[in-house]
């Protein structure tokens, strides 16, 4: 597991600061940054990288605002962002087709106690499994094992090869995820692994991250005070010929392989 100051590091303000971001994201597939002091500073750096995506959640910029809400009457999980609990680190934008390839998260006012930021490298999760436990890697490629969101979501695989031989990870382990009987026995294993490669990050006003969603798995720790984030999600302009998931260590599982 990589240690929080092995990640690539940038200044907002630097310069060079896209170029930057552009390199820790090639290279790590994530780049942690700080002078993201403002809504503005954000819209500016994610604009030079991505084409905003704009959703239910968000404002008419692109811009969701993470704060605590009112609890809703049935308890949506799909809002459980906008609580104070934990969430378990998951690729955002799981129950659609085509989750963005980009994710911005931005810390404006820290929490009182907890809210510490969780990060799993999709990569260092495949290896490892590819290393130990190869018919529980199978089970985890195998198309429509896994089902992603509520009335209408993805039928698909936690890690699906992509044309170019790439590797992205689709996951999420709460109440928004059901996996085909094959892969139940694996589910607490994987939760395990799961907790093993997650990388904290305390995330001071105006730190955050940017990182490659699929590729990295995100969540946090359950909080106290009035902690505020700004997310920002998104797709590479097509002037950057960023990678697509990650290349495996390992060779893929017999469900991924091509003939």
């Amino acid at each position: 597991m990589r240690d929080f100051n092995d990640l690539p590091h940038v200044d907002l303000r630097d310069p060079d600061s896209t170029a930057r971001i552009l390199n820790g994201l090639t290279t790590h597939g994530i780049t942690i940054f700080q002078g993201g002091i403002g809504r503005e500073e954000l819209l500016c750096a994610a604009r030079s990288l991505i084409k905003i995506r704009t959703h239910r959640d968000s404002d008419s910029d692109g811009v969701t605002v993470i704060a605590r809400r009112p609890a809703s009457k049935d308890g949506e999980t799909s809002l459980a962002g906008f609580t104070d609990r934990e969430l378990w680190p998951h690729t955002e934008g799981s129950a659609v087709c085509r989750p963005p390839r980009v994710l911005m998260l931005a810390c404006l006012r820290p929490a009182q106690t907890g809210g510490r930021s969780h990060l799993v490298d999709g990569r260092e999760l495949y290896d490892g499994i590819a290393r130990t436990e190869p018919a529980m890697l199978a089970a985890l490629s195998t198309p429509r094992s896994a089902y992603f969101g509520g009335g209408s979501g993805h039928l698909g695989a936690v890690f699906q090869q992509t044309t170019e031989g790439q590797i992205v990870v689709r996951l999420r382990l709460d109440e928004l995820a059901r996996f085909s009987p094959m892969l139940l026995p694996s589910i607490d294993r994987i939760r395990a692994l799961v907790q093993q490669q997650t990388i904290p990050v305390d995330l001071r006003e105006g730190h955050g991250y940017i990182l490659l969603n699929d590729r990295w798995l995100h969540g946090r720790t359950g909080f106290t005070g009035n902690r505020l984030m700004l997310r920002i999600i998104g797709d590479p302009l097509s002037t950057y010929a960023l990678p697509t998931g990650f290349c495996p260590a390992e060779a893929p599982p017999p469900a991924l392989r091509r003939t």
